[in-house]
């Protein structure tokens, strides 16, 4: 399915007294770094036969088409139209992913003959045309991105959970154990430890 964004109305080729040759073209969307095709559709009006020989198409600079930007091949097609017939081409090519977004000249050459050998070249396309950008869904350059975020995002959640439980629990502190002196055994204020035990036996016997 073409998306037709530039019609040319039946544009007239009349070289050397050869009658009317007439084309159309259709053109999708250009998207930037994905295949692009245009139609080129042909009406000879003429009593002798035509051949369309090639057609090679090239980006321009929008301010001067004399300076080139992006060459595309040079198709070869062969085909006879005969008088009152028509005759569809395909053409197909890649702008570069670059352009995604810029306004670049578009120049389209036909070159033909005819049934008595006679040659020629015509530009059939040389206008503006606009370059989309592709809106895709998440590609590898954005997934990794968010992977790298939220690895951060974990890092940090990570740090700021040990740093606040290293800060309660010096903020907290330990209890202090309560030391009590118990001494020597005193009995009624006087220390006995000293006096030997047959002493201390015989004073309570008395």
């Amino acid at each position: 399915m073409f998306t037709i964004v530039f019609i040319l109305c039946r544009y007239s080729i009349n070289n050397f007294g050869i009658k009317f040759l007439n084309y159309i073209i259709l053109f999708p969307e250009l998207p930037a770094g994905k295949l692009s095709e245009f139609l080129v559709g042909f009406t000879n009006n003429a009593d002798r036969d035509f051949i369309l020989d090639s057609i090679e198409a090239s980006f321009r600079y929008p301010m001067d088409f004399s300076f080139y930007i992006q060459n595309f091949s040079t198709v070869s097609y062969h085909r006879t139209v005969k008088p009152r017939q028509e005759a569809t081409l395909m053409y197909s090519f890649y702008p570069a992913e670059a352009f995604a977004g810029r306004p670049l000249g578009l120049s389209i050459n036909l070159a033909y003959h005819n049934a008595e050998g006679d040659s020629f070249m015509e530009s059939i396309f040389n206008q503006t045309v606009n370059i989309t950008e592709v809106e895709e869904g998440l590609d590898g350059e954005t997934f990794f991105l968010y992977v790298f975020l939220l690895a951060f995002a974990v890092l940090l959640l990570l740090v700021g959970h040990h740093f606040l439980s290293s800060f309660g629990r010096k903020k907290g502190g330990a209890p202090k154990k309560t030391i009590v002196e118990t001494g020597t055994n005193i009995k009624e204020g006087v220390d006995y430890d000293w006096l030997p035990k047959e002493y201390l036996l015989n004073d309570i016997s008395k």
